[in-house]
């Protein structure tokens, strides 16, 4: 049995604009820094043997604190980076109503199959997230952090519990958030979903 425990990147700047990063990047805002430390302050202790991180600046960033908190050696997949949403990046929904509003119709629609003009579609992107947990469990290590986004943290809890894309997610995503997800003979089950109390102590409230 592997226990992943998956965290969310601490809020970027990108975040507090509502604009979509992909895989741009943004960089951590003083909270975002705060909540990073607050993460790593949480795993201390807990028996984590691995820390795999998506390759991109905002986690490798949020994932600096924990390394050095934890003493773990920092290992890069860019297999957990977030979903590549081609022209949409950099963009606010708002802006990407205005000026491709066809293929925003397509994304608010979920289509799961829908991929915008250079980026992917959401089952390329749980296809490589799912594949991704599954090699790692495949080794036997018992207990890993994973630093990810949030459209990953969607895919993840839409694969344990088995929610398809046609369902509106009604569960957080929140920065810096802590989730469990359990792999045991190939199943995956949800252990725990959107923990933030180690965030209180943070400069801002992020329920």
């Amino acid at each position: 049995m592997t226990h992943f425990i998956i965290i969310r990147h601490g809020e970027t700047l990108w975040n507090r604009e509502h604009r979509i990063q992909g895989q741009l990047d943004s960089g951590l805002s003083p909270t975002g820094v705060a909540q990073a430390v607050a993460v790593g302050r949480a795993l201390q202790g807990q028996g984590v043997q691995r820390l795999i991180v998506s390759d991109l600046g905002r986690t490798v960033q949020t994932a600096t604190p924990i390394a050095d908190a934890t003493g773990l050696k920092m290992e890069l997949d860019a297999r957990l980076r977030e979903r590549h949403f081609g022209i949409f990046q950099a963009l606010t929904p708002e802006e990407i109503q205005q000026r491709h509003p066809a293929e925003y119709a397509h994304w608010q629609a979920r289509d799961p199959h829908f991929a915008m003009q250079g980026g992917e579609s959401l089952m390329q992107f749980r296809a490589r997230l799912s594949s991704c947990l599954e090699e790692i469990a495949a080794t036997g290590v018992e207990r890993v952090a994973l630093v990810t986004h949030g459209g990953a943290l969607d895919a993840l809890y839409r694969i344990a519990t088995g929610t398809p894309y046609s369902t509106a997610r009604d569960w957080p995503l929140s920065n810096a958030s802590i989730n469990d997800i359990v792999i045991e003979n190939g199943a995956w089950q949800l252990r725990g979903w959107g923990e933030i109390a180690h965030l209180t102590s943070t400069e801002d409230d992020f329920a």
